[in-house]
């Protein structure tokens, strides 16, 4: 049996909530090795269920694995405990690291820290490490952090989505066909992208009897008191019907240890997008609910932003982002900017955008106190803000999670060239731009926020400079070509017009093409 959390002195923001900082993740480091050196606890308290396509992990890097029917229909608790994902604990426990977990592992083959640290040091994870070390991996466990998607309806076409996740790219397959990439080479069996998808079956229609769904509206009322993160994602939640019954039914049955949240593009039609909005102010003025956070992905900026999210009106998007802001109190914002090789030329526009709307509402308690006590004046009424947001210091945030498929979207395949015109600058501005608790605190990047982004820095630098010649990479620069060729014909778009950062990487993928 590995060490307890008792055994060590945590930092902590106030009694009961551990610091997510540096001194605390080597510890929590030493502390999960000390059971194995692949334990982590997100596997058993942290779920995201896609209930329809019926697929589910634990930890948003390992590929959802498809939950299998006989075992929901004998037990609503297999959504989150599936007899694979069980097999996954075992091996934690038992001193060996699950295959699915590989990002983590490369992380640390390079002495850094993983996700698998910051994970079991949040709220959600922290508090049960002692229980969890001693459990077999049979357990039916109740997870504290819950991710949700009901269905694929959405109106945008992302650049790496795909069917499971979006209707509209669906629509799309249909119309268009598959993928077919690296045409009339050795290459091409394996390069038919989506040939895995039956269009016409793998997904419960809206108006079909899901399952899934079913189980779920047995399991989500007899578990939910014990939930902490409860988190609806898509497709685009905002379009679907079981977003807003879940908001009722919280509004009928209170948690208020709930932190309740919902992903959105926000960019549903104007009467959902009011709707939204007037429900959510409900639930936090009746105290239905602890908190809540709207999180909503982008990564690039103005018309590439458009482009890799195809459907997005940018401008718009950023219009109901301070909409939000100004008209929901006690809430937060985060923004998910998942890192991948498009996000590259414009991520320096994005991180300055959500670093200004961090200095207009996030909360800075020693500006506050200057201004009641000598009447100092700042850019902003720190007073009033504290006012809106009284219980919510940071109400503007960025998570940065990397993606790793598809491979040909993977950042590995950039050029050294690339990282360091186009990534270091984030790297400089993101640590310029942070917050310091003694001075101005949280009117900056948290180092929760830019460690995110050192992690991927990190591992992209070490790739980009010492695999540039790896056959597989090379093979990916080469699809890389074929799918935006495609995607432009698709959809009548011009990435070069878009991206003529890209103009010299473009021709390397080219290039490789050619070669292959």
């Amino acid at each position: 049996m590995g060490n307890s959390t008792k055994d060590y002195e945590w930092e902590e923001y106030w009694p009961g909530w551990v610091k997510n900082c540096q001194p605390n993740v080597e510890q929590m480091k030493e502390l999960l090795n000390s059971t194995g050196p692949g334990f982590c606890l997100a596997k058993w308290n942290q779920v995201t269920i896609h209930l329809g396509t019926g697929l589910t992990h634990s930890c948003h890097h390992p590929i959802p694995h498809k939950i299998p029917l006989d075992e929901v229909l004998k037990n609503p608790h297999a959504l989150h405990n599936t007899s694979y994902k069980k097999k996954q604990r075992k091996e934690m426990l038992c001193g060996n690291k699950p295959a699915e977990c590989d990002y983590c592992w490369r992380i640390e083959d390079k002495d850094q820290l993983s996700d698998r640290f910051y994970k079991s040091l949040e709220p959600w994870s922290f508090d049960d490490h002692d229980t969890i070390t001693k459990y077999t991996g049979d357990e039916d466990v109740i997870p504290k952090y819950v991710e949700v998607s009901f269905g694929n309806t959405c109106n945008q076409k992302c650049i790496y989505c795909g069917p499971e996740f979006s209707s509209k790219w669906a629509e799309e397959l249909k119309r268009e066909g598959i993928f077919k990439l690296l045409k009339d080479t050795p290459k091409a069996d394996e390069n038919e992208y989506f040939s895995w998808i039956d269009l016409d079956n793998f997904l419960y229609k809206n108006n079909e009897n899901n399952p899934y769904i079913d189980a779920y509206w047995k399991w989500f009322p007899e578990v939910y008191k014990e939930i902490k993160y409860y988190r609806i994602t898509g497709g685009e939640p905002l379009l679907q019907k079981e977003t807003f019954k879940t908001i009722d039914f919280l509004i009928d049955n209170p948690n208020p240890n709930l932190d309740f949240s919902i992903n959105s593009n926000l960019s549903c039609p104007d009467e959902l997008w009011d709707k939204f909005l007037n429900k959510i102010l409900k639930l936090i003025e009746n105290k239905s609910i602890k908190k809540f956070t709207l999180y909503s992905s982008i990564e690039s900026y103005g018309p590439q932003a458009e482009y890799a999210r195809y459907g997005l009106d940018f401008e718009k998007f950023k219009t109901r982002a301070e909409q939000y802001l100004r008209t929901v109190s006690n809430a937060r914002i985060v923004f998910m900017s998942t890192f991948n090789i498009l996000a590259l030329p414009t991520f320096y526009n994005i991180l300055e955008w959500v670093n200004s709307l961090k200095r207009n509402f996030n909360y800075c308690h020693n500006y506050r106190r200057l201004k009641l006590d000598a009447d100092v004046n700042f850019d902003q009424d720190h007073v009033a803000i504290k006012e809106q947001n009284p219980d919510i210091p940071v109400v503007v945030g960025i998570d940065i999670p990397y993606l790793r498929g598809p491979e040909f979207l993977d950042c590995k395949i950039a050029t050294p060239e690339l990282i360091d015109t186009y990534l270091k600058p984030c790297m400089d501005y993101i640590y310029a731009n942070k917050e310091h608790q003694e001075w101005n605190a949280h009117l900056g990047f948290e180092e929760y926020e830019a460690s995110k982004l050192r992690r991927i820095y990190w591992d992209l630098v070490y790739t980009t400079h010492q695999q540039q010649q790896n056959p597989h990479i090379v093979t990916q620069r080469a699809v890389f070509y074929d799918y935006i060729n495609e995607i432009d014909r698709r959809r009548n778009t011009n990435f070069l017009e878009t991206f003529p950062e890209f103009d010299k990487f473009f021709g390397v993928c080219k290039k490789a093409r050619e070669n292959v």
